[in-house]
């Protein structure tokens, strides 16, 4: 399309060489970078592992660390490329220090994980972040090694506040290492409108670069009288911040936002220093093809879009003041220019932030307006003191400031209306909200700037919702099913908790359920098994427990209550168990739920004996359009008279990738084929979304909408 319109429009000749370049860079940097073409040569199977230890993920009754990997069996590593694996340790885990070279035997596989919708892709976090494989290593030798200078730096600084009570927040504003904030603090932020203090953006290398070049202009002004007339002091001193705010970005993680804002500042230094006059418009242009030609897959994240979407904000606002001075005195002048820069980027980045977080912060507004100025003025420059002091004498410089901003952020998260949940926003929705936005910039497109909003508000009206839907989460080795009509919801089983640190419920679930404005009615637990149990005290903690009184009593209770009842116009009945069975697994809850035309059974971990014994009792009610398959397509379950009883459409099995147990088992997988049965599996095609229409069904899955070249 684009070679035979350029052959007719020379002007597309641009965009054409445009998108070929972005074909090339793409690939080349993929295939240097990124690709690891040995890495199936060195899967499941007993290798050598030798590499450094990057960070310790988690140190408890087991040890989990993430290794900068220099070989692997025969093969070393390129020295343009970093590989991670994630892998669980033994012998001597407690001794591992960050930073340490290890060796070892241990077996790995290629990092794979869940997909679900609307919930964080960790496999393209994974991608990002180089980590390759994961597994387990048995440690033969450790070598100590001195800390680099970033870790050290780290744990000077995270020293040096320790004591304080926002000591964590300062922590991040000058290392940029996010992994001491809690979930609870990363939430208050995002409420308040205040994630990006705690990203490493444009703001922060603006407040340091100017803070910079004030001192070292200071230090010019203390040596004047020695300086030579040719020597362009301006220029030195904004070198010399360029290099301290360079250490800085590559000090705080090197983020995306953080290198928008240094090539912009380096670019402006380079235009100072030649005499050349560029657009502020067009310094933007430059810095972001140079982030995207040095690191194209940047794209995928989504802080390269907020952090520019607010520099076009802010830049909109200056081109269409005619005469502004920030070095005016006139503080009214100020206030209102801030007040509507702040504005601006709120409208920017209120679809961005739908996108992603499902809402939008309306105390963001506010208190922006406040903390953006204090923090440039007053808390960047105090830390700063703060952690040079430290180098010589202990004292406590900025306890009374701590004291008055802790206080504040206390009174400040507890106020109501923090946040406006909005719910899902689709990427045509995102589409065409930008193009609006983008319309509105320019002059000669105003006019148009309609058309997609009318597209969007035709969008909506007409999209007709499903009668109701049914989510089988991709949680590995487990279940967790959701049954949802009319923003109110039914869950079935919650998935396992690993360790103690790593809740389905907390992880997949419940930011499903945000992300989707859905309130949880009720739950039922088949049967107390970790793999559909382990998130019992994780949902009572983040307040759902009364989910629980319908199916198991006031008081919790095994097994679930035999009852009916009606769910929004659902019918839902729980056919098993009768009675007391032999284990846990025959105790499973089995229940249907029907809209009088399509009926779902989800009948737990219930095994041949339980399947026989509900076939004999009534065969009819076991007539169902989908099916949960019993424990997850064992052998022990899914004999041939249950499968003909049901005689479904579709059968689900919901288990792990690397299952242990080589589940489904082939002969099950034979047994619904000869039935005439469509088979999904949660481990192959990720989050499978059934949205449930009054004659007919959809199917969705997750990893076939976002089966990315790179990931597969």
């Amino acid at each position: 399309m684009l070679v035979f319109v350029s052959s007719y429009f020379k002007l597309f000749s641009n965009v054409l060489a445009g998108f070929i370049l972005g074909i090339f860079v793409t690939v080349f940097h993929y295939f240097t970078f990124y690709h690891v073409s040995w890495k199936n040569e060195v899967v499941d199977k007993p290798v050598k592992i030798h590499g450094h230890v990057s960070k310790i993920i988690n140190r408890s009754s087991y040890t989990y660390i993430k290794l900068d990997v220099v070989k692997l069996d025969k093969f070393h590593v390129s020295p343009v490329k970093t590989i991670y694996a994630n892998l669980s340790v033994t012998k001597s885990p407690q001794a591992l220090k960050e930073g340490d070279e290890v060796s070892g035997f241990g077996k790995i596989r290629l990092f794979r994980s869940r997909k679900n919708f609307d919930v964080f892709d960790t496999e393209l976090y994974a991608f990002r972040n180089h980590i390759h494989f994961k597994g387990r290593m048995e440690i033969d030798e450790i070598i100590s090694r001195k800390a680099q200078f970033k870790k050290a730096y780290q744990r000077y600084m995270a020293s040096v506040f320790n004591e304080f009570e926002l000591g964590w927040l300062y922590y991040v504003l000058l290392s940029g290492d996010r992994t001491k904030i809690t979930k609870e603090q990363k939430s208050e932020f995002r409420n308040l409108g205040l994630s990006h203090v705690m990203a490493i953006s444009g703001l922060h290398i603006g407040i340091l670069f100017s803070l910079s070049f004030i001192v070292f202009k200071c230090s010019a002004f203390l040596i004047y009288s020695r300086l030579s007339q040719a020597i362009n002091v301006n220029l030195g001193c904004m070198c010399g911040a360029l290099i301290i705010a360079g250490v800085y970005v590559i000090l705080s993680g090197m983020q995306v936002s953080a290198q928008r804002a240094w090539l912009m500042a380096a670019l402006g230094v380079v235009c100072y220093g030649f005499g050349l006059r560029i657009g502020l418009t067009r310094i933007v242009l430059y810095a972001l093809t140079l982030v995207v030609v040095f690191e194209p897959f940047s794209l995928l994240n989504i802080g390269l879009y907020f952090s520019f979407s607010a520099v076009v904000a802010i830049l909109w606002v200056l081109s269409k003041r005619q005469n502004f001075n920030l070095t005016s005195n006139n503080l009214a002048y100020k206030a209102k220019l801030l007040i509507k820069i702040q504005f601006v980027v709120f409208l920017f980045l209120l679809p961005w932030s739908v996108f992603a977080f499902q809402g939008v912060s309306i105390s963001g507004l506010i208190v922006n307006l406040i903390v953006i100025p204090l923090l440039g003025l007053i808390i960047f420059p105090a830390i700063i003191l703060q952690s040079l002091v430290s180098l010589f004498i202990n004292i406590p410089l900025i306890s009374p400031l701590d004291w008055v901003l802790n206080e504040s952020y206390l009174l400040l998260k507890d106020l109501k209306f923090n946040w406006l949940g909005i719910g899902q926003l689709g990427v045509p929705d995102l589409g065409l909200m930008l193009l609006s936005i983008a319309l509105l910039l320019v002059k000669p497109t105003l006019r148009y700037a309609s058309i997609p909003v009318i597209l969007l508000i035709t969008r909506w009206y007409y999209w007709q919702p499903p009668n109701w839907q049914v989510d089988v989460f991709d949680v590995g080795h487990g279940t967790a099913v959701l049954v949802s009509k009319e923003g109110k919801g039914l869950l079935y089983d919650l998935g396992a908790n690993y360790f103690g640190s790593y809740s389905i419920f907390e992880n997949v679930i419940l930011p499903f359920i945000k992300a989707n404005n859905i309130t949880l009615v009720h739950t039922v637990i088949s049967h107390d098994d970790g793999d559909h149990a382990g998130g019992l005290n994780d949902l009572i903690e983040n307040g759902f427990g009364s989910s629980l009184h319908t199916f198991h009593g006031l008081t919790y209770q095994q097994p679930c209550l035999k009852q009916t009842l009606n769910f929004e116009g659902l019918f839902v009945e729980v056919l098993w168990p009768q009675e007391l069975q032999n284990n846990d697994n025959n105790n499973s809850c089995v229940i249907v739920i029907s809209d009088g035309h399509n009926r779902l059974l989800l009948p737990g971990d219930i095994e041949s004996r339980s399947e026989l014994k509900l076939v004999n009792e009534n065969s009819t009610a076991l007539q169902s359009t989908i099916l949960l398959a019993p424990h997850h397509g064992s052998n022990t379950s899914s004999r041939v008279e249950f499968i003909e009883a049901v005689d479904a459409e579709l059968v689900i099995f919901s288990r792990g990738y690397h299952s242990p147990w080589k589940l489904p088992h082939r002969d099950v997988i034979a047994r619904y084929d000869n039935a005439g049965y469509q088979m999904l599996d949660t481990a192959l095609n990720g989050h499978i979304q059934i949205r449930i229409f009054s004659s007919r069904y959809q199917v969705f899955m997750a990893r076939e909408a976002k089966n990315l070249w790179f990931l597969r």
